[in-house]
């Protein structure tokens, strides 16, 4: 009989401790053997390091002496990682008992699936999904499908390919990984984990959703103390049009950015008129700091079409690229749980 193969749970911790408190008891139920459960203590300050060494002794910690950053910090838990697959899960999470089996099967009875998501519920209201997927659109905007719709909606119980999963958690296989470059992380946040998709696609393999797969996230974590709203607004409207430059092609470069640029000024007017001039200031930023980031995008954008590129991007966009309404854009700056997918 076929043993099941070692799956290496990856947390990222920045003064987390309360999260950890209700993430780790969740994933100390986990039915599914072998796990190992790695902590990437992300510069903390505050005593979960402690915490973990008392209540948690079979946790591996990985410490790192100052914040380097969402990204990087992954990308240093994944390299302390000894399972076949790493699943990278945030620390404002809990999972359900049974919620790991469904996607190693799925990874392994179908080696198309490069990346695959768990059905994500809300732990503000339980009864709502935080993610299913994202799609692209022709805007360069993402289409957060099932986004704080109803989990029970038929249209969110069944397997579906996406261009994108929610950072909260997904799985890979560890070598897929590495070998795509894992999150980049002159991104540091956000965005991050839309660019890693991209690669998954051009390389070839898919994106998937697994419902039979169930866990819960209260979003926002460590990211609450992390950022400032200016930062994250720069960091989210930079890193929009810097996942295009590195992975899209020309012609699709051509066709999206001068759309994302004029809706993300739209964006940053509405803002100026709301009077969140932090917001608006932020995301300025973000386009502004485009150009400057070019020499090493460019870089990186030339390796990733010589070395990692499989398939055109019209291949890509027939599972991924997916318009909505109009108003999704209107509801997507007022109020993204007001649109009805």
């Amino acid at each position: 009989m076929k043993k099941n193969p070692l799956v290496s749970i990856i947390i990222l911790n920045w003064n987390g401790k309360r999260w950890l408190k209700g993430c780790l008891p969740t994933i100390r139920r986990v039915k599914y053997e072998p796990i190992e459960v790695i902590v990437v203590n992300n510069g903390s300050t505050d005593d979960s390091a402690s915490f973990l060494h008392n209540n948690f002794p079979e946790v591996k910690v990985v410490e790192i002496k100052k914040n380097v950053g969402y990204a990087a910090a992954n990308n240093i838990g994944v390299k302390n990682a000894s399972g076949e697959y790493v699943l990278l899960i945030n620390n404002d999470t809990k999972v359900t008992a049974n919620f790991l089996k469904p996607l190693v099967d799925a990874l392994e009875k179908d080696q198309s699936i490069g990346v695959i998501q768990p059905q994500v519920r809300s732990l503000i209201n339980t009864r709502l999904l935080d993610s299913v997927v994202s799609y692209l659109t022709s805007t360069g905007f993402m289409y957060h499908f099932g986004y704080m719709k109803p989990w029970k909606n038929k249209k969110y119980q069944k397997r579906m390919y996406g261009f994108s999963i929610k950072g909260a958690c997904f799985m890979m296989r560890r070598k897929e990984y590495i070998n795509l470059g894992g999150l980049d992380e002159d991104f540091v946040c956000y965005v991050e984990e839309s660019d890693l998709c991209y690669r998954v696609w051009l390389s070839g393999k898919k994106v998937m959703y697994e419902p039979g797969s169930i866990m819960y996230h209260w979003g926002g974590g460590d990211m609450q103390v992390m950022t400032k709203d200016e930062v994250t607004m720069l960091r989210s409207y930079r890193n929009r049009f810097l996942l295009f430059v590195k992975n899209a092609s020309i012609t699709q470069l051509i066709k999206i950015l001068p759309i994302l640029f004029i809706f993300c000024e739209g964006f940053i007017l509405m803002s100026l008129i709301k009077g969140n001039l932090k917001s608006a200031l932020g995301a300025q930023l973000g386009v502004l700091s485009v150009p400057f980031t070019l020499p090493k995008m460019l870089k990186k954008r030339r390796y990733i079409q010589k070395n990692i590129r499989k398939v055109t991007d019209q291949e890509i966009n027939k599972y991924v690229l997916r318009n909505p309404r109009l108003s999704y854009y209107y509801f997507f700056f007022n109020n993204p749980k007001g649109y009805r997918d």
